[in-house]
């Protein structure tokens, strides 16, 4: 028998590091491999950490909170079977912390519970950060009881110590509802009255340094959607701030849908407009294979395979569900496609393989009355591609008269690294084409 180690896991192309949200197993036990343990919130979703052995959970070095690097140690297994991780990450040993180095002294750029800030360092899970007084606590996780993000905020609001209350959580986990049966006493206390009025309180260290660390929470807001969704504007926030430091334009084009709207019931099986344009976008991309890339260290690297990211708004926040190769789909199948990631999206069965392998993106917001809008770039990606509403405009004709035609006024946004403002015309050209010739769109 041995003691293996359970690791945070790579689960999309952009993930660096992981949020623990839950452990779904306590220490003692039994574990089968593939069974999930623990879930965790990734830079695109929240989801499932399966155990890759046989065995029996034997220690829990993670706690609820604590951000840790993909491939560092959030728990140990013990079990007979091979150690299919060993050796693969250097000083993550069942002696060490996740990390292994001693802690940082926390400060503005750390945040408790192993949150990591602007250029800080992670504070290493099981020990307490820097206490009031200056000096470092010595304090393990185990004198802090483990509770969800929402309830461990209730119960500040509340002033319920955490200590008093009973968990029902898996692993000793406290949850909502195991703080709202506690009750709103608070088990501190008051102080005495005095002739002098008493200095405002100071709040704690560990208070202090554990807010960063916390999804901010809308008032009122007790659910589990709620903690999930403030979690992901969390994620969504990182992900756009390093947006800003991409070169980007965007460039716009309103295209003419009379012709295609007139056979897209029939010729087209119904198809959405959402899956016309990603596969015209998809279409576009083969024929411009220089705009079919991502921005490295090394400059452009042409994908051999085409995936449209498809912004989707979900409960829980943004996501982008990838379409792959939708230019070899048929239309119904494609349509069908998009609705059934779609669904997968808005209930929270997307799996981390569908959230990765984009090469673009599409967001429509037509849906919602927008008429135009430029979609952010987001790494890896170096184009994006935003539609408007479908509806019908007066425009000028061909032989200087005015008239109502079907339009979409779309904007393709793109890395200035990666192309230049006359690939970007020709590009939304062939789209332009694509969508006035339907029978281009159904013979591929």
């Amino acid at each position: 028998m041995a003691e293996l180690s359970l690791t945070m896991p790579k689960m999309s192309m952009t993930m660096e590091e992981g949020t623990m949200v839950a452990w779904l197993k306590s220490v003692g036990d039994p574990v089968k491999s593939g069974e999930p343990v623990a879930e965790v919130a990734t830079d695109k979703v929240d989801m499932e950490v399966e155990s890759p052995y046989d065995g029996v959970l034997s220690r829990i070095v993670a706690d609820i909170d604590d951000v840790i690097k993909v491939g560092e140690p959030i728990g140990y297994i013990t079990s007979d079977s091979d150690d299919l991780l060993g050796g693969l990450f250097d000083g993550a040993d069942s002696g060490q912390t996740p990390g292994g180095q001693a802690p940082a002294a926390a400060g503005p750029g750390a945040a408790g519970g192993g949150a990591v800030g602007d250029g800080g360092a992670a504070s290493t899970p099981g020990q307490d950060p820097v206490g009031g007084d200056g000096s470092t606590a010595s304090s393990t996780a185990s004198d802090w009881p483990a509770a969800v993000p929402l309830a461990r905020s209730i119960a500040s609001d509340r002033g319920v110590e955490l200590s008093s209350v009973a968990p029902t959580g898996p692993g000793g986990i406290i949850r909502v509802q195991d703080v709202e049966s506690a009750g709103a006493v608070p088990s501190r206390a008051e102080p005495a009255a005095s002739a002098q009025p008493s200095a405002p309180s100071q709040p704690s260290a560990r208070s202090q340094q554990s807010a960063p660390s916390r999804a901010p929470k809308a008032a009122g807001a007790t659910d589990p959607v709620a903690a999930r969704r403030a979690r992901t504007r969390l994620l969504v926030a990182r992900t756009m701030t390093v947006s800003a430091s991409i070169p980007q334009f965007t460039a716009y084009r309103q295209f003419d849908l009379s012709v295609l709207a007139g056979v897209r019931k029939s010729g087209l099986g119904g198809a959405s407009w959402t899956a016309i344009l990603v596969k015209a976008q998809a279409i576009a991309l083969s024929r411009h294979p220089e705009l079919n890339a991502v921005w490295t260290e090394d400059g452009p690297e042409r994908m051999e395979e085409i995936g449209i990211a498809l912004a989707v708004d979900s409960p829980s926040g943004l996501l982008a569900p990838v379409i792959r190769n939708p230019q070899s789909e048929t239309l119904p199948n494609l349509s069908a496609g998009i609705a059934q990631l779609v669904d997968s999206a808005l209930s929270g069965s997307i799996t981390a393989g569908q959230l990765s392998g984009g090469t673009s993106v599409f967001s429509n917001l037509g849906g919602m009355g927008v008429d135009h809008f430029n979609a952010l770039l987001t790494p890896p990606h170096a184009t994006a591609l935003s539609a408007g509403s479908v509806a019908q405009r007066v425009v000028a004709t061909a032989d200087g008269a005015f008239g109502p035609r079907l339009t979409c006024t779309v904007g393709l946004t793109m890395d200035h690294r990666v192309a230049d403002g006359a690939d970007a015309a020709r590009y939304l050209q062939t789209i332009s084409d694509l969508v006035a010739s339907p029978d281009s769109i159904l013979a591929v």
